[in-house]
């Protein structure tokens, strides 16, 4: 059974004693494991530099591509984070969203995998966070391999446009 992680989380359920079956994908962004909802995820695709610019577009805008028959604003997720590069090694790709009918993609490190588990396996963010974009982070998924900070992607878009209004 798939939820709606919107809705989930305005009326946070996501802490709620009824566990539903969520996907998380794990991604990683200046050293640091994310997760995001995989219902948001349209595709992944490689990431490449082949993209053009958009003049006087917000700092965080790399540009748009054109993958097939749509377009595709390109956001750095690191600058979006506000964090620094690492350094580590890394496999770029484009996670393709298709929120609110925009296409955005997020440009990040690597993609690690996916998580399938329940909301009550995750946990409330404390204080202590990766990020200090508000309201980037919503969740925390312990797993074997240590935590992962769970985004929500609707609040990122926001912070780089605040007229952007998610109902």
């Amino acid at each position: 059974m798939t939820i709606d992680w919107r809705s989930m989380m305005e009326k946070e359920l996501m802490f709620s004693e009824d566990k539903q079956d969520i996907e998380i994908l794990e991604l990683v962004v200046g050293g640091i494991s994310y997760g995001i909802n995989i219902n948001d995820v349209k595709e992944i695709i490689p990431y490449e530099k082949k993209f053009t610019r958009i003049p006087g577009a917000h700092p965080h805008i790399e540009g748009i591509i054109m993958p097939r028959d749509f377009i595709v604003t390109i956001v750095d997720l690191l600058a979006s984070l506000k964090l620094v590069d690492s350094g580590d090694v890394k496999n770029e790709m484009l996670i393709v969203t298709n929120i609110q009918n925009m296409n955005i993609g997020f440009h990040v490190d690597r993609v690690k995998g996916i998580h399938r588990t329940t909301t009550a396996s995750l946990r409330k963010p404390g204080k202590k966070r990766s990020t200090s974009v508000k309201d980037a982070i919503v969740a925390i998924l312990s797993t074997n391999n240590g935590d992962i900070e769970v985004l929500e992607l609707r609040n990122i878009i926001s912070s780089i446009n605040p007229e952007m209004v998610f109902v």
